[in-house]
């Protein structure tokens, strides 16, 4: 762009030049001519400018939609992860506490009674069961008026009695028989002593919890947003009609391109029912889950049109201007180049701004220290130099003791509050140097500490152990009274040509394992 400005000039100055020894050479050029001149020049970069201008707008306005498009969905996915990761939860709480204490009748109404705190404090479950090997209903959160009923008949009970795998299991939508209502089933299950299957723990999330989240966003007309398993089946889309619930989408274009997309999301174009869309995706963390957001064309660029049409009627005024009045000549060019001013300052601010949201997408909210996403990608680096340049790499895998227990005891709001007080301890022990922290999941953290030999990685991890322990926060439910955590260490030099970075993240881990296993609140070296 400078440089064609720079060749505008030069063309002016020549013309001026060219004018001048016209006039010098018996005025062979009349000023009328000359002035025409001018003005057909400037109408030409008028318009020059307006076409860049134009171009340049509407590939800025794609772009921005695009990254508006894919943090929506990135956003939606985190919120649904959250959503489903709070009801696994629960349910390992409800597996572990049936298959260690049973289901006697003390039990049951223990157990009916903890469902009932769950329900008042999670408002996306709309209800907890237990279910027997048999499918009949043991205890569930709507009340004894159920019990004695029998759910063998569903899907997510046959998968669990015909597969012996402890994960969580995320079912097609169904009609729930207490409420009447779509609702999603979150299972797992469970197991006697021997391994041999006891039975399911379930938990129904409600589809109107998602609905009413996704109402509150403006795709415009011939958006929409889908929330669905990975293997096709819709649990939800927007805009919302009862009969798309789940509908099977597997074989849709879109549907079979995201599938053989990178699982970290990102972004789509698609053309069906003479519409073109932009489609923003993003896998659910841990969870076989999906959520894209479509986004129509026409609508991203409607703003740009309209733009378009208003600056062209500008222009045609202009043009008109200098045709009629020559002296406006050179005030139009100044004018001409602050609007340019502006839109590289506009320009400037949108990259600053899409800057900022890229970094805000490797911090975590809760701790303000980095996320697990951004920890993998800051490991493999200094694995690299550390490579390289001959030195020790130090990996530190930090838990927090008894955690879950705290969690039970105090609430979760309070086990959030004492993770952010881990965080700040960490961040507090770290070296000024190119340390960095992150939460690598849950109650654990990550250290990375390039340069670092283990005598210095146990002296950092002992400091780290030290400040919480410091802390005294209150945890009833621990031996010392208060919140300690185990830290695992692996530090060494990588070796050329063999190993891998995670392999610093596996043996730190099985070294946390052995300071749990060793009485927790201490320090473990790998092996």
């Amino acid at each position: 762009m400078q440089e064609r400005l720079e060749r505008e000039r030069a063309l002016e100055a020549g013309g001026a030049v060219a004018a001048g020894q016209g006039e010098a050479a018996g005025g062979r050029r009349s000023i009328k001519a000359l002035t025409a001149g001018i003005l057909a020049f400037a109408c030409c970069a008028l318009l020059a400018l307006e076409a860049w201008s134009n171009w340049h707008a509407r590939r800025l306005q794609l772009a921005n939609a695009g990254i508006t498009t894919v943090n929506t969905a990135r956003a939606l996915a985190d919120q649904a992860g959250a959503t489903f990761k709070m009801a696994d939860t629960v349910l390992v709480g409800l597996v572990d506490r049936v298959e260690t204490d049973g289901w006697s009748r003390a039990q049951v109404d223990e157990l009916r009674a903890l469902m009932t705190r769950h329900m008042k404090e999670l408002p996306a479950l709309q209800g907890l069961f237990i279910y027997d090997q048999d499918g009949r209903w043991i205890v569930n959160s709507a009340g004894r008026a159920f019990d004695g009923r029998n759910n063998a008949d569903r899907d997510y009970f046959r998968h669990h009695r015909s597969h012996p795998g402890r994960g969580v299991h995320v079912g097609a939508p169904i009609v729930g028989r207490t409420s009447g209502a779509w609702v999603i089933p979150v299972s797992r299950r469970i197991e006697r002593a021997d391994g041999s299957f006891a039975g399911v723990a379930l938990a129904t999330i409600r589809v109107d919890y998602f609905r009413a989240v996704y109402e509150r966003l403006d795709v415009r007309r011939d958006g929409g947003i889908v929330l669905a398993l990975d293997d096709g089946i819709q649990l939800l889309g927007m805009p919302f009609a009862v009969v798309d619930v789940g509908r099977d989408i597997a074989a849709s274009p879109v549907f079979a391109r995201l599938a053989a997309a990178p699982r970290d999301g990102g972004l789509l174009e698609s053309a069906g029912q003479g519409v073109t869309r932009m489609v923003g995706f993003s896998r659910v963390a841990g969870f076989p889950l999906v959520v894209s957001v479509a986004r129509s064309k026409d609508d991203v660029l409607a703003n740009w049109r309209a733009g378009s049409v208003a600056a062209g009627g500008v222009l045609v005024a202009l043009i008109a201007g200098l045709a009629l009045l020559g002296r406006q000549v050179m005030r139009q060019i100044r004018l001409r180049d602050r609007l340019e001013r502006e839109l590289l300052a506009t320009k400037a601010a949108l990259e600053t701004s899409n800057a900022s949201l890229a970094s805000l997408a490797y911090l975590d909210g809760l701790t303000g220290l980095f996320n697990r996403r951004y920890h993998d990608l800051a490991l493999q680096r200094e694995f690299q130099a550390a490579r390289r340049e001959g030195l020790p790499l130090a990996v530190l895998m930090l838990d927090v003791d008894h955690f879950k227990g705290y969690n039970d005891r105090y609430g979760h709001p309070a086990g959030d509050a004492c993770l952010a007080r881990v965080a700040r301890c960490i961040k507090a022990c770290l070296p000024p140097a190119r340390a960095l922290a992150s939460r690598y999941g849950g109650e654990e953290f990550a250290l990375v500490l390039p340069a670092t030999g283990l005598a210095a990685a146990l002296a950092l991890a002992d400091a780290i152990r030290d400040a919480v322990a410091a802390c005294a926060i209150e945890h009833g439910g621990a031996p010392a009274g208060v919140v300690s955590v185990s830290i695992g260490v692996c530090a060494m030099a990588p070796q050329a040509g063999g190993g891998e970075a995670a392999d610093w993240v596996r043996r730190a881990d099985a070294a946390l394992y052995r300071a749990k296993a060793a009485g927790r609140n201490r320090v473990e070296a790998a092996a």
